[in-house]
């Protein structure tokens, strides 16, 4: 089964202690997010960064966080800093670039066509904030028939107490929890696998 790799709202304004959105937790689970991110580029294995993206007028952004637009204080703006990908996580040729409005990466987006377009069956899911955008891309893959896995150490949120509530809701709907070494452990040996295959 072929996996992806989706990495979603790693921005400055999130996950740099100088955004505007600044979640704490973001900072320590990049170290998580790298070893799977490291593993998926060295098994050839298909990445995705999906990023929040606004315009400083707030017209595209969610009803409720229009007063904050308005009060000109707006976040992860397009051609800012806060809306770039943070340098530990940046994107590398070739890996596609999802810009999304709302919290999960289908709406509105490109995402389901060139998972399709690649025949990946299987996510691999970290990011921040758990509660939000991850945790509605996952259930929207999992609604979209796609096996999801979320790398409970690269998925960032507010508290522990969080943290716990939403994982047990992803494992209800049949989303698989697993820790950043094991993703990234399954994906070289897959990606060891289609290098055998490939020289046969």
């Amino acid at each position: 089964m072929r996996t992806a790799l989706v990495i979603i709202d790693m921005q400055n304004d999130i996950a740099h202690p100088d955004g505007r959105l600044f979640i704490r937790d973001a900072v320590a689970r990049v170290t998580a997010m790298r070893a799977v991110l490291t593993a998926f580029r060295d098994a050839r294995a298909p990445v995705i960064h999906a990023v929040r993206s606004h315009r400083p007028d707030g017209w595209d952004a969610e009803r409720f966080r229009l007063p904050t637009f308005e009060a000109g204080r707006g976040f992860l703006l397009e051609d800012t800093w806060g809306r770039q990908i943070i340098e530990p996580l940046m994107p590398e040729d070739g890996e596609p670039l999802v810009v999304k409005r709302r919290f999960s990466a289908f709406m509105g987006t490109e995402l389901d066509m060139l998972l399709r377009r690649a025949r990946i069956e299987r996510l691999a899911v970290c990011g921040a904030s758990l509660p939000n955008s991850p945790r509605a891309t996952m259930f929207d893959a999992i609604s979209l028939d796609y096996d999801v896995i979320a790398v409970e150490d690269g998925l960032a949120t507010g508290s522990e107490e969080t943290r716990s509530a939403n994982l047990k809701d992803l494992k209800a709907v049949g989303i698989r929890v697993a820790i950043a070494e094991d993703v990234a452990r399954e994906t070289m040996r897959a990606g060891e696998r289609a290098l055998t295959e490939e020289n046969r």
